[in-house]
């Protein structure tokens, strides 16, 4: 528990919130600031006012146990009402607190989570805080992320690092340290060299955006296995290899991709194949043992045929909304959002391949490591953001990005800013075609 450690201890946490405070106390020209306070954190909301005092903050504290609420009035709110054993005594006092804040209008700041928030589930009760910023444990808690959570808990920032196994936040740090810096003196042929099995008469822009998103991510090398009304398409997309299939996905067709799996480093498909059924190419795929990024009518497929269940390899990277999950398992959408985390690690686990179970929050799991990606805003909420999302992982994965990472850095490439994007990506973003527009510009 947080009030037996030392002093030295807390001081990361201590200082998260000290900062954090003085930001929210600057922002809104506040010089009070109130501390609501559980036993569990009393101690964390005693040194973090101490620090704002000595800055000049007028500072007051109120432990739920033992004091009345004071005036909340043009404060800035420290909410550290959080305790893991609510005390059913104060459980009417404590709704009280809570309704006072919410109503209050005055900004706030949690620690681990905002008070009437289910740490695991996220549901908020009524009334429940809504902050601007939540100061959180490395580990995190799986409700800041789910439901209500993710809207009520505003700018998580996290305190420490996690542990390797289990379940955290996928952070810029990690995403900094998987992707090695490229050699000047490389060539398509050291970047990896891919194949997608994608799109249809109907669904021409689905391939498109996957095969653009792929090369974007930093395959050297992309072929693009699709129908004749899509290979025809790709002009606007020149340095992608077409591979012909025919008129549309049929048994002839799959020969063809098949017989083009030969020599590739990761493969990708489903992205806009239509409803019919593609089983035998995914089978011939999963034989690989390439590694593999299963999306979209790919993944409907597979829901019908549960005897390739048993080829999945931990290669292999399935990329299900709740709605494709909910068919993968036989539960509804409802049901697999009840806890996607743990809905995620359960199918992992099972499997023997890495999971990304989409959300507003993003779940990454290989069964032993859970990451929560919460990267992004609700306008990725549209048609093409999941092509998008295949294209990236599939050419991470043909850079030699292992499943569980490409997955989960895939996802944040997909959700950050794009500055966040090309700062990361560099050079790898850089297509032949950019080279001529650059050289257009300049001629003009």
């Amino acid at each position: 528990m947080l009030q037996a450690l030392s002093t030295a201890e807390l001081q990361p946490t201590v200082a998260a919130v000290a900062d954090a405070l003085r930001e929210l106390s600057e922002r809104n020209a506040a010089k009070r600031v109130v501390f609501l306070c559980d036993f569990p954190l009393w101690k964390v909301g005693q040194l973090s006012g101490a620090y704002l005092q000595q800055s000049g903050f007028s500072v007051s504290w109120a432990l739920l146990s033992q004091d009345e609420l004071p005036d909340l009035v043009d404060a800035v709110i420290c909410d550290m009402l959080f305790a893991p054993e609510l005390d059913a005594s104060l459980a009417q006092k404590r709704q009280d607190w809570i309704a006072a804040v919410a109503g209050s209008g005055c900004p706030v700041l949690s620690a681990v989570i905002p008070a009437g928030v289910d740490p695991d589930t996220g549901r908020a009760s009524d009334p429940a805080v809504r902050s601007e910023i939540t100061i959180a444990p490395g580990a995190y808690l799986r409700g800041l992320f789910f439901h209500d959570g993710l809207d009520r808990c505003g700018q998580i920032r996290p305190i420490g690092r996690a542990a390797a196994e289990g379940l955290c936040r996928f952070e810029d740090e990690d995403a900094k340290g998987l992707l090695p810096s490229r050699k000047r003196t490389a060539h398509k042929g050291d970047s990896g060299k891919a194949m997608l099995c994608v799109g249809s008469p109907k669904y021409v822009g689905a391939a498109l955006l996957s095969a653009r998103a792929c090369l974007a991510a930093g395959c050297g090398i992309l072929f693009v296995a699709c129908p004749d009304v899509v290979r025809e398409a790709l002009w606007r997309l020149p340095e992608a290899i077409g591979v012909p299939v025919g008129a549309d996905w049929n048994g002839k067709s799959f020969q063809v991709a098949i017989d083009a799996l030969s020599g590739m480093t990761a493969l990708g498909i489903g992205c806009g194949m239509g409803d019919g059924d593609v089983s035998p190419l995914i089978e011939a795929a999963l034989k690989t043992q390439l590694p593999l990024a299963l999306d979209a009518d790919g993944l409907n497929c597979l829901s019908r045929h549960p005897e390739l269940y048993g080829l999945l390899h931990d290669k292999a990277v399935l990329t299900p909304h709740p709605g494709e999950m909910g068919r993968l398992t036989g539960l509804s959408p409802a049901r697999v959002q009840e806890d996607p985390a743990a809905m995620a690690e359960e199918c992992a686990s099972r499997w023997g391949c890495t999971v990304l179970l989409k959300g507003a929050a993003t779940v990454v799991s290989d069964g032993r490591r859970t990451r929560i990606v919460a990267e992004g805003n609700a306008g990725l909420g549209k048609g093409g953001s999941g092509d998008v999302l295949t294209g990236i992982i599939t050419g991470l994965l043909s850079q030699g990005v292992a499943p569980f990472d490409a997955a989960c850095l895939g996802s944040y490439l997909l959700g950050a800013s794009a500055n966040k994007a090309f700062a990361l990506l560099k050079e790898r973003m850089l297509r032949a075609a950019n080279v001529v527009e650059a050289l257009e510009i300049w001629n003009d």
